[in-house]
């Protein structure tokens, strides 16, 4: 099995640990107390979501058994769309703002597991132990936990939503709409850099392992 399958493979076991330990801190309404405000939140935007798809639904029908022209199809089509469109940003918005204590949980929680424990660990995690990968520095210099750091803020987009959380703090809905909007697409560009430098480039090294001056072995491969 190639490196970068079991690159893969590693982190997604890694991330199901992570994403299980920040599901059950921040399901706690002791910690999170917008968790019950969210998932009230949520439910009702699940509600719009259905009423949408059902509404247009009839429109489609009525479209089918004549009862409406062409235009008129359009006409409705369109302020549906709209209506749907206006309620979707709002209550988008609503849900990242109350998910700031969860984003932040789960940094944490990512910060601890790929950095702390990793360093600790020698460059491993569960997942890479489980896949006999090993984090090790690219150079003679010894990793220290600045390297990790460095390596889980790009691989695990801490830099990105760290960014997104103090906007929404600070930032006007509109603004942060907009400014948000640039934020994903640099994020995908990085995410898809990831990807391609450590599916193609020779020695398998993504992103965050030139920033970290980084790279991932078969444990017991000479570096």
């Amino acid at each position: 099995m190639k490196i970068v399958i079991k690159r893969f493979i590693a982190y997604a076991i890694d991330i199901l640990i992570v994403s299980m330990i920040s599901s059950l801190i921040t399901s706690n309404t002791l910690i999170n107390k917008d968790f019950k405000k969210y998932m009230d939140t949520y439910e009702k935007y699940e509600e719009i979501v259905d009423k949408y798809e059902d509404d247009k639904e009839a429109l489609q029908e009525t479209l089918e058994y004549e009862a409406i022209t062409d235009d008129e199809y359009d006409v409705k089509l369109e302020k549906l769309n709209d209506s749907f469109n206006e309620d979707n940003v709002s209550y988008n918005y609503k849900l990242i703002k109350l998910s700031i204590v969860s984003t932040i949980v789960s940094m944490l929680v990512i910060l601890l597991y790929f950095v702390v424990i990793q360093y600790y660990f020698n460059g491993q995690t569960v997942g890479k132990k489980i896949m006999k990968l090993r984090v090790v520095s690219n150079s003679s210099k010894k990793l220290n936990i600045l390297n990790y750091l460095f390596r889980s803020l790009i691989l695990n987009s801490v830099l990105i939503n760290t960014l997104s959380i103090i906007m929404v703090i600070v930032l006007s809905k509109n603004d942060y709409l907009i400014y948000n909007e640039i934020i994903y697409v640099v994020n995908y560009i990085m995410e898809m850099a990831i990807i391609f430098m450590m599916g193609f480039t020779k020695d398998n090294r993504g992103l965050q392992d030139y920033v970290a001056n980084t790279k991932v072995i078969y444990e017991g491969e000479r570096v």
